[in-house]
């Protein structure tokens, strides 16, 4: 699927241009930046001034299949290292192993006095880590590498340094540093199908971002990809059914919603996941239910819709619903598990699945659903006061257990969205 035999000019450039104190490669996922700046870095390791090196990610395993792996696969007399240890050896210099995965991470810098770093996934990195970092590159002649996808344009990497490249060369804010764009369509090692593939598997902010690399806001409706037409049909028969989850919102006050969704195949045999039914109890109008109570009338909804299918449903709830889960789990339910409860990951994946014509929502059995998600929008206050990128949290209960049981059925849609299962595990890590 990918090749290392030849670079794109772009790369081989931005390999070339990469002599600023701060070197970055963003833009789309698989658009080839990561190997022009592993290069780039293996390049500066030769040749970097003494003084200790660090590699930068998420997380040690994050680091280990996103940087470390690479290295080995590109350049295997280059590396050695142990997956997970504090430390490795470049080309046999030391090279600090360092995950930063909060704010705290930072500690971790103090007292290192470093000569070069390299940072997979900057917009990951807290700012505060990043800062103390560029704060730790006092070596002289000291350089950072680092990649990155897009993320919303408020972001502070984007604010702060990428922005200000625009300011006249020798103004005191421009920082020094370079960034190279990259698009899916610049990585010559990708098979034309691949790319097809990816292209389809991606819509709207995530096709902005992670196909075209642009750093672009979330706006107007999250699932703007919906047609009644195209993702709406009635429940296939039971005897079609191959697998069940159930994804439950849990509330006391607010509402619970409960989903049903199904694995089946359609007349011509292709699957996809079905929305069959739904089940709402708006504590509020309806009046408080207890755990108790919830779970008995939970199975007695569940229990007639999954008779005869030989199906034990995999039940999941989001996390906060401690209290039900006890309860459910006393009552005998099977398949309990605690949701993944990534807004970011989920919503790529229920958008991709709508875009792929894998996804389906029965409007009559699941009408308040299907209103849910053709009002679902992304909350346009939060990312102006906050910069934070989330839905809008009004009427939302069945778009949150379709998202929690959509990521617990990674096992099937892995085989459809292969980059996006990909992009999924790096963004576990």
């Amino acid at each position: 699927m990918i090749t290392h035999a030849r670079l794109s000019t772009k790369q081989k450039d931005s390999i070339l241009d990469a002599v600023c104190r701060i070197n970055l490669w963003e833009g789309a996922i698989r658009s080839g930046k990561t190997i022009a700046s592993i290069l780039a870095w293996l390049l500066y390791v030769r040749n970097a001034p003494p003084g200790p090196l660090a590699i930068i990610g998420k997380t040690r395993d994050s680091i280990g299949r996103n940087v470390l792996d690479v290295i080995a696969d590109i350049a295997p007399g280059a590396i050695v290292f142990n997956r997970g240890a504090p430390t490795c050896r470049i080309l046999g210099r030391l090279v600090h192993v360092i995950g930063a995965n909060d704010a705290k991470a930072e500690k971790v810098l103090r007292g290192l006095t470093l000569a070069g770093a390299y940072v997979d996934e900057v917009t990951v990195i807290p700012e505060g880590f990043f800062r103390q970092l560029l704060g730790r590159l006092s070596v002289p002649g000291a350089k950072l590498f680092g990649t990155t996808n897009p993320d919303t344009p408020s972001h502070w990497l984007m604010k702060d340094f990428i922005k200000k490249l625009t300011l006249p060369v020798g103004d005191p804010d421009r920082p020094d540093m370079v960034s190279f764009h990259f698009e899916l369509t610049d990585n010559p090692g990708l098979e034309p199908d691949y790319v097809a593939g990816l292209m389809a598997e991606f819509t709207g902010l995530w096709f902005l971002r992670f196909i075209r690399g642009l750093w672009v806001a979330a706006e107007g409706a999250i699932y703007s990809m919906l047609e009644e037409q195209k993702h709406t049909r009635p429940a296939p028969p039971k005897d079609r059914w191959q697998a069940a989850l159930v994804g439950i919102d849990f509330g006391t006050s607010n509402p619970t919603h409960a989903l049903l969704v199904v694995l089946a195949a359609d007349e011509e045999g292709e699957l996809g996941l079905y929305v069959v039914a739904e089940w709402e109890h708006d504590g509020r109008a309806k009046g408080q239910l207890s755990t108790a109570q919830q779970s008995d009338r939970l199975m007695k909804w569940a229990a007639p819709l999954l008779a005869d299918t030989g199906l034990d449903p995999i039940v999941v709830l989001d996390p906060s619903a401690a209290p039900l889960r006890v309860q459910m789990r006393a009552d005998g339910w099977p398949g309990l598990r605690s949701a993944d409860n990534r807004v970011d990951v989920g919503l790529q994946a229920v958008a991709s699945l709508f875009a792929g014509a894998r996804l389906f929502i029965d409007p009559v059995a699941c009408p308040v659903l299907w209103d849910q998600l053709c009002g679902y929008v992304w909350d346009e206050k939060a990312l102006v006061e906050r910069g934070i990128e989330q839905p809008v949290k009004l009427n939302d209960h069945g778009c949150d257990a379709l998202r929690y049981a959509i990521m617990a059925a990674r096992m099937i849609w892995r085989v459809w969205l292969p980059a996006l299962a990909a992009e999924d595990t790096r963004q576990a890590a």
